[in-house]
């Protein structure tokens, strides 16, 4: 979290209950927000005031969005803010591409592996 930019996309990939939400209150926390961070599910969008602020996307709900639901969406990812985005497959034909990508998933002894794909040039 700490080499993110304003202006940053990172997608976040891994299974329901993995810790992607989890993974963005930790991350945000470190960004100075100072208020709850809670999953975006149900309203698809946060926006929260940190330093840079930050933006907690949640496409599950949306599969393949077109439309006036993608133009909405798009007002998050803004140059000034780093995008926390789950489930981005369900936005590949629109999102921006991303600057870091991380795979989280459980292993059967229910710790969470990480594997962290930064853009080229990132690290």
């Amino acid at each position: 979290c700490s080499a993110a930019q304003a202006g940053d996309c990172v997608y976040l990939h891994g299974p329901i209950g993995a810790g992607k939400t989890t993974l963005v209150q930790a991350c945000a926390r470190l960004l100075g927000v100072s208020e709850p961070v809670t999953s975006p599910t149900f309203a698809l969008a946060h926006v929260y005031d940190g330093t840079p602020p930050v933006a907690h996307l949640d496409l599950y709900r949306l599969g393949e969005a077109t439309g006036r639901d993608t133009a909405d969406l798009l007002a998050y990812l803004t140059e000034d803010a780093i995008a926390f985005v789950e489930w981005p497959e369900y936005g590949s034909n629109w999102l921006p591409a991303a600057t870091c990508s991380v795979e989280i998933g459980l292993a059967a002894d229910g710790v969470r592996q990480f594997d962290i794909s930064p853009a080229a040039g990132r690290l």
